[in-house]
């Protein structure tokens, strides 16, 4: 007994424990999984370098050499390149390259090196060595550092590190002798060294949307600069000397916790664009009057509520900002900001637009949407100039004749006024392309707009329009059209003569069918025919030949049986038909090339056809309340499904539990498991039931 008990001790010694064997298999199989990710990993970056057609990458101009890779889904810089010593720019960008090798630095002639939107976490030593370096992008990666070897760099002239994990920079910055644009924006940096001041060749330095509170003193020792971004950082003053900036034409202060204007921008005479939108600014003060070269001021989502006289001394303004404030007049002096081209008082408190605004003649872009305005003054044909005329959300119920007579407008919004017709003249604007009069008190049709040949755009939704007149046909540049939520009772056969339309919506009217030269609409891709009173399913619309977007929700219309088997031969990709009383689809959707996504939810399908499992390149289906029990046996055929949404229904075969992940594979396998199990119960009873029929 005692020799077996030492036998098993001997035996336990000798042979390691299962556990310890597993782990080690686990082990050596995770490396084993490595090496082969990491060989196959290569391989395809072997096959990637000999799809590089080097004579279309390269570019030899003289003594500059380039080489543009951007956008050849890269994982690392090809070995090639490295041999390459007469390179002067090399462009690796929108690739997902997470290492540069040391070896870059043999590229002794480099000069540009575009490294952007690729996903290295630092930069390698091999990049601090290029000395002859004068552009270096890394922009969007996920660079946390910069390393004190940045000082190697001595004829960079421009350093973009933007959208980066940056929360320092190094004090040897000071030694880029020769840069004039630091970008740093977009990276969590809070505080500057104090050598940043000494980058006296600087003429461009961004730091916007970082974590700043303060703004170093010494970057105002950079007397040249002309360009300073603090936007979306936590500043609330500047410091005294910012005085001291003699060159400085750009400041941008947008997205801070300003309350007032710092009183050292009022002594930035060189000053021409000053902007500090999303502030907290109750006042512009008098001495904005000392900027007189600034020619853009940007002043939107702020609490002003008044534009001072001084403001008006600026005669070189081009481009106002007063936006979502709380202005409640525009003072008659704007007349002398005789060379405005763009003025924003949208979301503001005005009720009046006065006659001395149409005296700013050079005007290119007027907004005042948001605003108590109920009409414009008569001199709006003195502004024949503008291009982009916003009046949205208003109190408008008509427009003066001389709309007519501004010749070059483009764009007009005018949707939330009380229009119920617009002036003849209207249909004159020959360069018109944008137009929207959704939301307003339309009953007809307004005829004018049909006159408007070089259309592109025109809303009308919302309103209480009954039909739509034939002269709708000249409208043959139009490329989309909104007339939903109006009366229109008959889809009227002129609109299938604009075929250029690429969207139409036509939801929320009174419709019961659609002609059959909707055919002839060869660029219509997205069409709307939802909350109507559509009997059946409109057969015609299967014949658009390039339809890709079909909605036909009738939550708020009269809901259809079914779908037509002709459906297979649309070219659709999108199709929603909820709430109606389907009870299945049509074994013939299978035949749809296209299809991507159904959306079929609050009908009353029982039960997909086996053959919907065909529609492989399905990646969305959504049947949430339904009566379905069962899904086909083969559903899990549809392996390229995504979003898959099946609540509310009494499923049985799956259950609810095992469709509620969304994943196939699984409900594919219980649903066959089911079937095993039904088969075999079934031979079992018939068994008892017949067992001579089953006797050998």
């Amino acid at each position: 007994m005692e020799a077996s008990e030492d036998l098993a001790e001997n035996t336990k010694s000798e042979v390691p424990p299962m556990e310890e064997h597993s782990e080690e298999n686990e082990v050596n199989g995770d490396i084993n999984q490595n090496d082969l990710a990491a060989a196959e990993e290569a391989e395809e970056m072997a096959e990637r370098e000999k799809e590089i057609d080097w004579e279309v990458v390269r570019h030899i101009v003289g003594k500059r050499v380039t080489v543009d890779l951007r956008d050849h889904r890269l994982r690392e810089c090809p070995q090639a390149i490295l041999s390459m010593e007469n390179i002067t720019s090399l462009c690796l960008a929108n690739n997902k390259i997470t290492e540069v090798p040391k070896e870059i630095s043999n590229l002794c002639n480099l000069q540009e090196l575009d490294l952007s939107h690729n996903k290295l976490p630092s930069l390698t030593r091999g990049i601090y060595l290029l000395r002859e370096l004068r552009f270096l992008d890394v922009s969007n990666n996920e660079i946390s550092e910069i390393s004190s070897e940045i000082s190697g760099l001595e004829h960079l002239r421009e350093l973009v590190i933007s959208d980066n994990r940056l929360t320092t920079v190094p004090p040897q910055i000071r030694d880029l002798l020769q840069i004039t644009h630091l970008v740093l924006n977009d990276n969590q940096i809070s505080s500057l060294p104090g050598s940043i001041g000494d980058l006296l060749t600087l003429q461009v330095l961004g730091l916007e949307r970082n974590a700043l509170e303060h703004m170093n003193p010494e970057i105002c020792k950079i007397e040249q600069l002309k360009r300073l971004g603090l936007s979306g950082n936590c500043l609330r003053n500047l410091p005294r000397e910012i005085e001291n900036f003699s060159c400085l034409e750009e400041l941008l202060l947008d997205d801070n916790e300003f309350e007032f204007i710092p009183v050292q921008v009022f002594w930035m005479e060189t000053l021409q664009m000053l902007t500090m939108s999303g502030n907290r600014l109750t006042s512009i003060q008098p001495d904005i009057g000392r900027l007189t070269q600034l020619n853009v001021i940007g002043l939107n989502n702020n609490l002003i509520e008044e534009i001072p006289d001084e403001f008006f001394q600026l005669e070189a303004l081009e481009v106002v900002g007063l936006e979502n404030n709380r202005i409640k007049e525009i003072p008659d002096n704007i007349a002398n900001l005789y060379e405005l081209r763009e003025l924003y008082l949208g979301r503001n408190l005005i009720e009046h637009v006065p006659e001395n605004l149409c005296w700013c003649s050079n005007l290119e872009v007027l907004s005042l949407l948001n605003n108590n305005i109920s009409e414009l003054p008569v001199e709006i044909e003195n502004l024949r100039r503008i291009h982009t005329l916003i009046l949205s959300n208003n109190k408008f119920e008509s427009l003066p004749e001389a709309i007519g007579l501004i010749r070059d407008l483009e764009i007009f919004y005018a949707e939330g006024n009380k229009f119920s017709s617009v002036p003849v003249d209207f249909g004159n604007l020959k360069r018109l392309r944008q137009v929207d009069f959704s939301s307003n008190k339309f009953a007809i049709f307004p005829l004018p707009v049909c006159n408007l040949k070089t259309l592109e755009s025109l809303k009308l939704s919302n309103n209480e329009i009954e039909s739509i007149p034939s002269d709708i046909a000249n409208l043959d540049r139009l490329s989309s059209l909104y007339l939903n939520n109006n009366k229109i009772n008959i889809f009227a056969p002129e609109l299938c003569s604009l075929v250029q339309l690429h969207i139409l919506d036509f939801s929320s009217n009174l419709v019961e069918d659609i002609p059959e030269a909707i055919s002839q609409m060869e660029n219509l891709v997205d069409l709307d025919l939802s909350h109507n009173r559509f009997l059946e399913f409109p057969k015609t619309v299967v014949d658009i030949p390039r339809l890709e977007r079909l909605r036909f929700d009738q939550s708020e219309g009269h809901p259809v049986p079914g779908l037509p088997d002709d459906i297979e031969f649309s070219s659709v990709a999108y199709l929603i038909v909820s709430n109606n009383t389907l009870r299945t689809l049509p074994s013939s959707m299978s035949q749809m090339k296209n299809i991507i996504s159904i959306v079929a939810d609050h009908n009353e399908i029982a039960e997909l056809p086996d053959s919907f499992c065909r529609l492989v390149r399905l990646q969305v289906l959504h049947l949430n309340d339904n009566k379905l029990s069962s899904l086909p046996e083969n559903f899990d055929n549809l392996r390229n499904l995504k979003d898959l949404r099946l609540h509310n229904n009494p499923l049985r075969t799956p259950p609810m539990d095992v469709c509620v992940s969304g994943v196939v594979q699984p409900i594919g396998r219980f649903i066959r498991r089911a079937l095993e199990r039904e088969g075999t119960i079934y031979f079992i009873v018939n068994i008892k039931l017949n067992p001579h029929t089953f006797h050998v």
